[in-house]
């Protein structure tokens, strides 16, 4: 999972950072506009178009004809059940494009959501930190170390919770870029990136243990070793704001938007069906 995660953040900055300025919205249409001729071709090279048109071309025949019989019931009857099998047999054509399609496209969502879901703290503004340990880590015993970059100012000291074994800290953001805070222990010593900064930048809301779900889910950050007392790092970001025309729109909602507009277009210059 390490090669793989490798390889999409590489491609993730590659593209969107030379258009992380303050505005997200470059930076999506990008991104939306790439993905879309990627699916398109993939949809043309796996897709079996000829059966496609053709099965697509008899189900809007089985559409038009339960339209034009619509007063006669016998016919409506049949030409309903006709419809539902010449659908069937259109999504079914569709069945290997997109599968083959689903792979990437979660890769590229779990990417977007390292830019949209959250966004860098504001300086000033004050950050939760999290460390769960393992559930024979001497939690109240342990002496466990703390150390913030010159960037962020610890608030308070750690609040440990033995029912979850868990400790957790509070600090504020004191100046722009890319902070970190580094836990230690007498076993090991791991460091988790903080963002702070008002661009478009990636953010890793939680490092977490080496494993394939939790990998690929989390991937802006090595994972942690899995034979410390250390299972994970969280940090609280506050959620990304998209807003058109006012109102605010969830960035999967306008990745999802944008990639159909565009997926449509392209089509039809290179000739796809869909």
């Amino acid at each position: 999972m390490t090669y793989v995660n490798f390889i999409c953040n590489s491609l993730g900055d590659l593209l969107i950072s030379p258009l992380s300025g303050e505005n997200p919205w470059p930076a999506m249409l990008a991104i939306s506009f790439v993905t879309s001729i990627v699916f398109v071709w993939a949809f043309k090279v796996f897709s079996n178009q000829h059966a496609l048109k053709r099965k697509k071309g008899r189900m809007l025949a089985r559409a038009l004809e339960l339209l034009i019989f619509r007063h006669d019931m016998i016919v409506s009857v049949t030409a309903f059940g006709r419809l539902a099998v010449a659908n069937l047999s259109y999504l079914g054509e569709l069945l290997k494009p997109i599968g083959v399609s689903l792979i990437p496209a979660l890769l590229v969502l779990i990417q977007l959501s390292c830019w949209y879901e959250y966004r860098p703290f504001a300086v000033g503004e004050s950050i939760l930190v999290q460390v769960d340990f393992s559930d024979d880590f001497p939690l109240m015993s342990a002496d466990i170390q703390f150390v913030p970059s010159d960037g962020l100012q610890v608030e308070t000291e750690s609040m440990r919770v033995p029912a979850l074994n868990q400790a957790n800290w509070r600090l504020r953001a004191e100046a722009d870029g890319s902070q970190w805070i580094e836990v230690k222990t007498d076993q090991e010593s791991v460091r988790k990136q903080i963002v702070v900064g008002n661009s478009l930048l990636k953010i890793s809301d939680r490092r977490v243990s080496s494993g394939f779900w939790d990998e690929l889910f989390h991937p802006a950050e090595p994972p942690i070793d899995n034979g410390g007392p250390i299972k994970q790092i969280s940090v609280q970001y506050p959620h990304r704001q998209l807003f058109v025309a006012g109102y605010e729109m969830p960035w999967v909602i306008a990745f999802l938007i944008l990639t159909m507009i565009f997926g449509l277009l392209i089509g039809r210059v290179m000739k796809v069906s869909f």
